[in-house]
């Protein structure tokens, strides 16, 4: 994957670390749960960079945060950029690891790439999609003609 998967993987890791300590406040003994949530994030200025949702997450005394029905909207000028969706997502906030075994969706304008199974590192800034990794480009031999005529 190219760098700005990897941002915005870590942009991933940010935000379900925004989520876990909006929901469990305190260290408590067993799992804190939370369903249809929006977790938001911003720049500096503040502007929205991403948005997480998901149907459903638990988040486990040990910190790994189990999250269902994911989505995330990564911005860029105001506009959504990309989606990354996948079933569900298991994401340990103190080594900063996202794994899953389900599919896996990132979708841009001009093209998605799919797969089963992801690692995400955000120590080594590294996506990884582990099976039937597969990129379709949208529109690619319009682009291409269009550039060979200029």
């Amino acid at each position: 994957m190219n760098r700005r998967s990897l941002l915005c993987a870590g942009a991933v890791g940010l935000s379900v670390f925004v989520l876990a300590g909006a929901v469990s406040g305190q260290q408590a003994p067993q799992a804190q749960t939370v369903t249809q949530f929006r977790v938001p994030e911003y720049d500096d200025d503040g502007n929205l960079k991403s948005q997480l949702f998901g149907e459903f997450a638990k988040i486990l005394p040990d910190g790994v945060i189990e999250i269902m029905g994911l989505k995330i909207d990564f911005f860029q000028d105001g506009e959504v950029g990309m989606t990354v969706t996948a079933p569900q997502c298991k994401y340990n906030q103190k080594q900063a690891q996202a794994e899953s075994d389900s599919d896996v969706r990132i979708e841009r304008e001009n093209m998605v790439v799919t797969g089963v199974g992801f690692a995400w590192s955000g120590k080594d800034e590294k996506f990884r999609i582990m099976d039937k990794a597969k990129v379709v480009l949208k529109n690619a031999r319009k682009q291409m003609e269009s550039g060979a005529q200029e």
